[in-house]
């Protein structure tokens, strides 16, 4: 499994009075997720990109403010960097009204909530990482999360091969990296920072976007008619699917077991792009194995992710859209028969095939042997043998109970044959 490396950085200050245009109204931590293998890479763009733009200065998101159209140069220029952007965004209000949070005025406090919060999600989809940080700056809160992933190093069996090393930011440009993404999420999150001259950064950022973990959890909050839903949607419908989906996660945070942590990555990965993304597009599987790529099911066939992650979440109740373009949550009607037709063209074939051989056995047979029927429960044919019915007086078929009939049209074949089936081997 190829290590990855979180370079991070954050925006935002410590603060509650977020009226004043002063202080964030949140708070963003950035990890910039770059493999191994495209760390020199990575690197050489990078600096090339700061010596551009900046010279011989530091790249650092204020140093652009709102020069929105020097940024958008900037930022289109380390889109091109083998990269991926893995956020984390609090919004303080939120914590205040929606949690039992008093504690989380005091500065200490905040630090040690967000803490617990980026190192568990960083641990989460990234099994081997090494996260770097500047722990000599000045931002106190940088400092702080250095102190508490410093504290961890020593629990290898909590941290799984997690690693942690620090680098000053004002040498390090692959840290550097993190603060421009930082600051130009402020102008798509934070109330005094975003507004109508800015552009759509958020679109800017989208094709190298991990995932924006919001807290406190915005999944209770959200609401299908302010969301970007596309406008054909079915309230009822989008409302149900993503309900769902949030149910799976609540219930199944606290598991150990490698494939549920897949499934809540994949599951999480969807629903941020069903509250972000407009356009409500399918995503490929080769997508959604991608964010399992520092897991422990990182090699996970295309059949056995389809098994293991997509089937187990739909035995769930997770409502999970599929089509040759990918998978999705269902947001309209019409993406629910996209599963329905997609499925049936595989299902309706097979049943058809099945339904020849067994039409072919019970002639051959006599209708003796149907190979509809596994009465042994261990056997695809079963030999009915005849029964005398107590109630009617009559002899009947017996039939067992886990043998029913593959589609309706079959119930419908079993039924008129027979009236009043029993099963006497079970």
């Amino acid at each position: 499994m190829e290590r990855e490396y979180a370079f991070t950085d954050e925006y935002g200050n410590f603060g509650w009075d977020i009226d004043n245009p002063t202080v964030s109204s949140h708070y963003i931590i950035t990890a910039i997720i770059v493999k191994e293998s495209d760390l020199d890479t990575y690197t050489t763009m990078a600096e090339t990109i700061r010596k551009k733009y900046f010279q011989t200065g530091e790249m650092k998101s204020k140093n652009i403010s709102t020069n929105h159209r020097r940024r958008q140069k900037i930022i289109g220029e380390i889109m091109q960097l083998p990269m991926t952007i893995f956020a984390v965004c609090i919004d303080k209000k939120g914590c205040l009204e929606n949690m039992n949070s008093r504690g989380l005025q005091y500065k200490q406090t905040f630090y040690k909530f967000m803490n617990n919060i980026v190192h568990r999600e960083l641990r989460r989809a990234f099994k081997t990482l090494t996260i770097v940080a500047d722990e000599i700056g000045d931002n106190d809160y940088m400092q702080s999360f250095c102190r508490y992933v410093a504290s961890k190093q020593d629990l290898p069996n909590l941290l799984g091969e997690a690693e942690f090393s620090f680098s000053p930011s004002h040498k390090d440009v692959r840290i550097q990296v993190a603060d421009i993404i930082s600051g130009t999420l402020a102008y798509v999150y934070d109330t005094n920072r975003k507004g109508p001259d800015a552009p759509d950064y958020y679109n800017l950022l989208l094709s190298k976007i991990n995932r924006v973990e919001m807290y406190p959890k915005t999944y209770s909050n959200y609401t299908i008619e302010t969301s970007a839903t596309a406008d054909d949607y079915d309230r009822e419908i989008a409302d149900l699917c993503f309900r769902q989906a949030i149910r799976f996660i609540e219930w199944n945070s606290g598991s150990n077991d490698p494939d549920v942590q897949a499934q809540i990555i994949v599951l999480q990965y969807l629903l941020f792009r069903f509250m972000n993304n407009s356009t409500r597009g399918y995503i490929y599987t080769h997508e959604l194995k991608d964010r399992l790529s520092n897991s422990e099911l990182a090699n996970i066939s295309d059949q056995a992710f389809r098994n293991r992650i997509i089937g187990k979440l739909r035995d769930k109740g997770v409502v999970l859209a599929s089509s040759k373009k990918g998978y999705k949550i269902p947001s309209k009607k019409a993406e629910l028969f996209d599963f329905i037709n997609h499925d049936a063209k595989i299902v309706i074939p097979m049943l058809a095939r099945l339904k020849k051989c067994r039409d072919l056995v019970k002639l051959a047979t006599n209708n003796d042997l149907d190979a509809r029927c596994d009465g042994s429960g261990t056997s695809a044919l079963c030999r009915r043998e005849q029964g005398a019915s107590v109630s009617a007086g009559r002899a009947v078929k017996q039939r067992c109970a886990a043998c029913m009939p593959f589609d309706r049209m079959a119930q419908a074949e079993w039924e008129s044959e027979h009236e009043s089936p029993h099963c006497l081997s079970h």
